[in-house]
């Protein structure tokens, strides 16, 4: 299909800079970049597409470092281009340096999933000037030929091989309302409150006509235009894409994709309900040179109580049901199915977790090989404004005023997003969970900040000895002597009680 242009090129130039997170599952947060280089190239603009390597900031407002800032501002000397798009925010002085260098200031922030609902009209309010009937085209996303092409500007090594995001329609279809939770009776909730309680994964418009096809050519693509040293990984952000799961398979070798792995993170109860598929396109991968990785999947706690209060609609013995299915597949298909320890993420505490309720997350988890407890000990739930669960929380006397320390669970995607504070119906799990930060943080290798924390450090054990340590089981211990009474009254108390 002939790439549409426009009547006459302006000979402007947009260029699109990419802040690359060292974290992988941080990267490529710059889903429509591809999108807009086929965009601006046919409507006759010049495009490129430039990255730097930055190490994750939480707070998604980053200050680059000097060397990383003059090659940005070499590079924009340079190519001189009439408009900046940039995935992330920097610091005020930072962006004001570097939007002096564009004529008209023009360095725009473009939202990290590219606005993919509102694609031509948030296009031509960046770029007014932007002209041609391309723009007024309901298949515009089916039209583009999407360009992977970019230069790297710094030597971060994670730079070059990156994670790239399909977004080719809802992330998360689960419906559940909210409003039917017996949980929520009383509360005024829209009919539309749909979901996970804490969650706002909206409905997604599907930005082409069929799913399929459009995350199928994005992939193509990209294994066409990048080198082939290494495997290109791509992270498929649409459910109705996993359901069509052999389809999908089927049009990449049509295509001739090749050494891509396809990461996705379905729901438990989506997993488990699409083995057979899975299953039947695993000599498909393994013919083709492809592979499926599972990351990322929520469990999001083992208590009926907590997972109901989510709305989550999953129960544990999903949980571990999935978790067999998981590793007996990726024992018998290495190389095409792949999903690491760690992987099951959750939602430890909440505002209502009980005491009870720890220890019986504690002994799942234990039960559990995909779930790391480094990872898992130190999770607890972001409140954030017209979310359900905040509502609950108001209702029952539990949010406030004072914010604490800054904590981003990776919930907060952008800088403007801000949590809403909360506390602890139990003061008692207030002390776990300040515990459990320290232990998570010990278990990661993190040198510990004071004298507490070297201490809570101790009561880490080895199996064996030259293992990792893992903080799970004086967590576990812990939580039994809170149940003890008289139990400890400061966090100083349990951890010199653990010690004895």
């Amino acid at each position: 299909m002939p790439a549409p242009t426009s009547e006459r090129p302006t000979g402007r130039l947009l260029l699109l800079v990419e802040l690359m997170p060292h974290e992988p599952e941080r990267q490529f947060r710059a889903a429509a970049y591809p999108l807009l280089m086929g965009l601006a190239r046919a409507l006759g603009w010049r495009a490129s597409w430039a990255a730097l390597g930055v190490r994750y900031d939480p707070t998604l407002r980053y200050r680059l470092e000097p060397g990383d800032l003059a090659l940005l501002r070499a590079h924009l000397l340079r190519r001189r281009p009439g408009i900046v798009f940039i995935n992330e925010y920097l610091v005020a002085e930072q962006w004001a340096a570097l939007a002096a260098l564009v004529p008209g200031r023009r360095l725009v922030y473009w939202p990290v999933d590219g606005t993919f609902e509102d694609f031509a009209p948030a296009f031509r309010r960046a770029v007014p000037e932007a002209r041609g009937p391309l723009l007024d085209d309901p298949r515009l996303l089916d039209r583009l030929r999407p360009h992977f092409r970019r230069q790297v500007l710094n030597r971060a090594p994670w730079a070059y091989a990156p994670l790239i995001r399909v977004i080719a329609g809802t992330i998360c279809e689960y419906r559940t309302p909210v409003s039917a939770n017996p949980l929520y009776r009383g509360l005024r909730l829209s009919h539309r409150m749909m979901g996970c309680a804490f969650c706002n994964a909206a409905p997604l418009r599907k930005p082409a006509q069929d799913v399929v096809a459009f995350a199928a050519r994005q992939v193509a693509a990209a294994c066409g235009q990048l080198p082939a040293r290494a495997e290109r990984r791509f992270e498929l952000r649409c459910q109705g894409l996993w359901r069509r799961l052999e389809e999908f398979i089927r049009e990449l070798v049509r295509l001739k994709a090749r050494r891509a792995e396809l990461i996705f993170s379905p729901r438990i109860d989506e997993l488990l309900a699409t083995r057979a598929g899975l299953r039947r396109c695993l000599p498909l991968l393994a013919a083709n040179g492809l592979a499926v990785r599972i990351y990322g999947m929520g469990v999001e706690n083992f208590s009926a109580a907590e997972n109901l209060r989510l709305n989550k609609g999953i129960t544990a013995r999903q949980v571990h049901e999935a978790a067999a299915f998981i590793a007996a597949t990726a024992a018998a298909w290495p190389e095409q199915f792949r999903c690491e320890r760690g992987r099951l993420s959750m939602i430890l505490f909440t505002p209502w977790t009980t005491l009870r309720d720890l220890r019986l997350n504690g002994a799942h988890i234990a039960r559990c090989p995909l779930i790391n407890s480094c990872g898992v000990l130190d999770q607890r739930l972001q409140l954030f404004k017209d979310r359900p669960i905040t509502q609950l929380a108001k209702r029952d006397g539990l949010v406030v005023e004072r914010r604490g320390a800054f904590y981003n669970s990776g919930c907060i995607i952008d800088a403007g997003q801000h949590e809403v504070p909360w506390r602890f119906k139990h003061p008692e799990v207030g002390l776990l969970w300040a515990l459990a930060q320290r232990l998570s943080a010990a278990g990661q290798g993190q040198e510990p900040r004071d004298e507490l924390d070297r201490k809570a450090a101790e009561l880490l054990e080895r199996h064996p000895l030259d293992s990792p340590p893992d903080p799970l089981p004086a967590f576990r211990r812990a939580v039994l002597l809170m149940l003890r009474r008289p139990r400890p009254r400061t966090l100083e108390d349990l951890v010199e009680a653990m010690r004895r």
